[in-house]
């Protein structure tokens, strides 16, 4: 069989831009198609959190994804009589980044662009639609036109390629999902219109905000950053007679600032202003054959916990590296049956917690609004905390998931290796982790250390030696200590595998890792 690509990616937003980086880094074959003749250049997700800024460590320049990006160390929630009704706290860190981060979305992608554009074996079909998708079983046909989108201008050929795998992350309205006649769960309707306005803050005394909800019953809003020198309002349309093209008016924009905050426009300059609804709903499936879909194709959210962006490039980040071992033939095509129930599991929470903060902001009857105003005042976090993995290839006992921390994101901390200090993954790269606070040569067989780095796994062991791993913040001996445990055995999408406490249990987690992986041998 002779094909064009390993993998053909359709759609070439934040999932797609993440998998066509780390797959081009990996060296395999990646043909992208982007209906968009250039890239679309304004901001649309305002904040991402730790765990996805950790990404940007592996698909872009981190400094270069993260310019302009502020830490978030709060959130302030209003209820309907306009005093607070509770807080929300992020000023902590998770996976050695800030919990959650205000950031300008183009400088990620500018970025993540920027990588991919240094792996010669990634082409980007910018302006190209996919019109047809054949799976003979053995490969996908993908035909793909210049596409007839408003305000694109493309006079170039069709193209046809062969490719291994595809992947759909062509947004809510998947041309990939329609093809595949994958049908939609729809968790909720939402008809509710909602204007969204970024601003460029162009008085320099004039700070980004601090994120605010207001619960008002007369039209909820939301005001924040959007990064750096930058903000956003979202605002509910409460006018049902209202027009779009009514609403899009900057003046109204202005006019809102003005009155709600006291903000005048001379001090910031509009960039965006944009009428949408809100989709809560996923796919039936994420996959038919050797077609996967991701992101927007597969699950979409309203904004209200701000994990839809995130969400995207954890199923980029959970299909690189399994489709990294298939085509290197270290493991079978087997290994790709975990990437639906672990991505479906770990999203439907979000889904639903997005529903919640979607009903909490639209709640118009008085009592019903007295009483989530009572609510939040009496709890401690009004947003539902972002789930572990709780299925798939992870370290069990029996037929359960093995106790203590399995399934959580793994720690990272600042370290010196090799003479060189910074963040453990920026001075490894990617790939698994087996990290121990003691010596491994008497806890690992032969034949493990033997697979293991045939699989590319760092084995890390904690220490003063010129060798070892020194960890100068205290990142992994907090982090054993507090599980009472001596090695961790991280995936290479952040997520543990499992923990152990002495060699004999090491010893096991290894041996359950490579019994899951469908090794080829």
């Amino acid at each position: 069989m002779s094909v064009d690509a390993d993998v053909a990616i359709v759609g070439f937003g934040p999932g797609g831009e993440a998998l066509a980086s780390l797959l081009g880094q990996a060296g395999h074959r990646v043909v992208v198609f982007e209906k968009s003749a250039v890239p679309y250049g304004l901001p649309r997700m305002s904040t991402l959190d730790g765990e996805t800024a950790r990404l940007m460590q592996h698909t872009a320049n981190p400094d270069e994804a993260l310019e302009g990006s502020i830490p978030q160390p709060g959130a302030i929630f209003y209820g309907a009589n306009g005093e607070i009704a509770t807080t929300a706290d992020w000023g902590f860190k998770l996976c050695g980044h800030p919990y959650r981060l205000s950031l300008h979305q183009p400088n990620i992608e500018k970025a993540m662009e920027a990588r991919i554009r240094e792996c010669p074996t990634v082409t980007i079909h910018w302006g190209y639609e996919v019109t047809g998708l054949d799976d003979t079983g053995d490969e996908i046909r993908i035909t793909a036109a210049p596409s007839k989108r408003a305000g694109v201008t493309n006079e170039g050929a069709a193209v046809a390629i062969s490719a291994t795998y595809v992947i759909g992350m062509d947004g809510a309205s998947s041309f990939v999902r329609e093809s595949l006649g994958i049908p939609i769960e729809v968790v909720q309707n939402h008809e509710d219109r909602w204007v969204l306005t970024d601003f460029d803050i162009v008085d320099p005394e004039l700070q980004p905000p601090t994120t605010t909800v207001h619960l008002d019953p007369n039209g909820p809003w939301f005001w924040g950053p959007n990064g750096a020198n930058r903000c956003r309002t979202d605002v509910r349309v409460m006018d049902p007679t209202a027009t779009n093209d009514d609403l899009l008016e900057h003046e109204k924009a202005y006019e809102f600032l003005e009155r709600k905050l006291g903000i005048n426009r001379e001090q910031v300059s509009i960039t965006r202003r944009v009428v949408y609804k809100f989709r809560s709903q996923y796919a039936k499936t994420f996959r038919k054959g050797r077609v996967f879909i991701g992101g927007d194709a597969a699950h979409t959210m309203t904004p209200g916990i701000g994990q839809g962006s995130c969400s995207a490039m954890r199923d980029a980040s959970n299909l690189a590296w399994k489709l990294d071992l298939i085509l290197t033939g270290r493991a079978t095509e087997a290994l790709l049956d975990s990437y639906e129930p672990e991505r479906l599991s770990h999203v439907l929470p979000l889904i639903h917690g997005s529903v919640i903060a979607w009903e909490r902001a639209i709640e118009n009857d008085p009592v019903k609004v007295a009483e989530r105003d009572a609510f939040l005042r009496s709890s401690p976090s009004p947003e539902p905390p972002v789930p572990g993995l709780m299925q798939g290839i992870l370290h069990k006992s029996g037929d359960e998931l093995a106790a203590g921390p399995t399934g959580a994101l793994s720690p990272q901390g600042r370290v010196r290796l090799a003479g060189q200090e910074g963040l453990l993954d920026s001075l490894i790269g990617s790939g698994f982790q087996l990290i121990s606070s003691s010596p491994l040569h008497t806890a690992l067989s032969d034949a493990q250390v033997e697979v293991l780095e045939r699989l590319g796994v760092h084995v890390l062991v904690l220490g003063e030696g010129p060798d070892d791993l020194q960890d100068l913040d205290g990142t992994y001996s907090e982090f054993f200590a507090a599980n009472e445990v001596t090695a961790l055995l991280a995936r290479p999408d952040f997520f543990l595998f499992g923990v152990a406490a002495g060699p004999d249990e090491t010893k096991a987690l290894v041996e359950d890792l490579l019994s899951q992986l469908s090794l080829t041998s």
